[in-house]
């Protein structure tokens, strides 16, 4: 009976994984009804609007050079609780690039007024959430591209919105990589990511923060039925697209992004992962079981199998160290293009996340879904959301610099522009190398 037990609760876990691996690839091949690659032929397309949430601390926002290119397309929304001097140098970062800003008229939380959140990035509250859902009253494009303040890409927007419009999706996911290797963390990371974008293939509703795209009118319309709950405020999304019927597709579009390089950060940023996978896979469970796949690893494999991994970590035997092995030549397998010896240490990077920061995640959910009196129920009957905290005015109090006189004030006509096609450039080329 133990090695029953064992079997399935270390054995089972590297196959599944190599069965992803070989089912995306199956999958791929035989249909390619949710997979929507750019390719030499897409037709760019510019009727778009970048949204990029940014608050706490100016700093954060890291991609400033990148977003140039994009000038008046790029809207960055910020909250009605920052600085003076906040503003100030955002006032200045736009006038210098075109930049629009839009300064939500919602009000955030008490615990997020009183909260400290200049020290470090915000991973928890609703305040994101809302200022992303306030910033469509400033958007008149066809299309919204939502990216983190430090996200970049090594191909235009342009090509990844005009991929979404041939296939007529509305909603899509892309794939998300690291983009720096400078440490052992990092670089273990790199493998994460490749390893997990693959499953969006078949999966495509599972959005990321990162990067995402949609039509206006659909992103506001999940939007006004999201939880605004941050932690799995990503996947939210592309779980409400499914059950709204909307068509839900994955554009293999390169998007790297930085990853934390050190272990403060990025236990920071996977204690709201864990968080967000337990108010996923266990709060929601009624919307998770209509995906009996993520149902199957998430909630039972890596949530209620979490007792056993335990005791037979406290319990070692040759069958333990037989599974490591197994799941070393899993990795090998999935990995070979991109081998390397930091592969020798990614099993015990795997359970270190799936002993530790998993009951670490569930604890982090608890805690905020009271400090913000927000469970994170994923719901589509749920109306346009007023502010939680507060009488949310139709317009935002006057203030002698104007900045958020009104959520309207900084809007600037929608740029008028057609989508056709144009010449093929080399970074075509070359993503489209990289997705084959």
């Amino acid at each position: 009976m133990l090695a029953l037990d064992l079997f399935v609760s270390l054995l089972f876990i590297p196959l599944l994984i190599v069965f992803i691996d070989v089912l995306t690839q199956i999958r791929a091949r035989v249909t390619t009804i949710n997979y929507f690659p750019v390719t030499e032929h897409t037709a760019p397309c510019t009727d778009y609007t970048i949204i990029v949430p940014i608050y706490g601390n100016i700093r954060y926002l890291e991609n400033i050079n990148y977003l140039h290119q994009y000038g008046a397309r790029v809207l960055l929304t910020t909250s009605r609780s920052e600085t003076e001097a906040f503003y100030s140098d955002m006032r200045r970062i736009a006038a210098e690039h075109g930049f629009r800003i839009h300064v939500s008229a919602r009000l955030p939380s008490p615990a997020e007024r009183a909260s400290d959140h200049l020290r470090a990035r915000a991973t928890g509250g609703t305040l994101r959430d809302t200022i992303v859902l306030d910033a469509h009253s400033s958007i008149t494009s066809a299309y919204v591209v939502c990216i983190d303040a430090d996200t970049e890409t090594d191909v235009s927007l342009d090509y990844l919105v005009g991929a979404v419009k041939d296939a007529d999706l509305d909603i899509a996911s892309v794939i998300l990589t690291a983009a720096n290797s400078d440490t052992l963390l990092a670089r273990l990371q790199g493998h994460e990511y490749r390893m997990a974008m693959k499953i969006r293939r078949i999966m495509p509703w599972m959005i990321s923060g990162g990067c995402h795209v949609a039509k206006r009118e659909v992103h506001r319309d999940l939007m006004g039925k999201h939880s605004l709950f941050f932690q799995g405020n990503d996947v939210e999304i592309g779980l409400l697209a499914g059950l709204k019927k909307y068509r839900v597709g994955h554009v293999p579009f390169i998007v790297p992004t930085t990853v934390p390089s050190h272990f403060r950060g990025w236990f920071r940023q996977r204690k709201a992962w864990a968080g967000g996978e337990f108010r996923l896979m266990i709060v929601n469970i009624r919307v998770c079981r209509r995906h009996p796949f993520l149902y199957l690893y998430g909630s039972l494999f890596v949530i209620v199998l979490l007792p056993l991994r335990w005791y037979y970590v406290i319990h070692p035997s040759w069958p333990l160290l037989a599974s490591l092995v197994l799941y070393l030549i899993s990795l090998v397998i999935v990995n070979w293009k991109t081998r390397d010896w930091v592969l020798l240490v990614y099993p015990f990077y795997s359970l270190f996340y799936s002993l530790i920061m998993v009951p670490i995640g569930i604890a982090s959910y608890v805690e905020m879904a009271i400090k913000y009196r927000n469970l994170g129920m994923i719901r589509v009957d749920r109306g346009q959301h007023v502010a939680r905290y507060g009488e949310r005015p139709d317009v935002a109090p006057r203030r002698e610099d104007g900045l958020s006189a009104s959520p309207w004030r900084h809007r600037r006509d929608a740029v008028s522009v057609v989508c056709s096609p144009v010449s093929e450039p080399d970074e075509i080329k070359s993503l489209v190398a990289l997705d084959s």
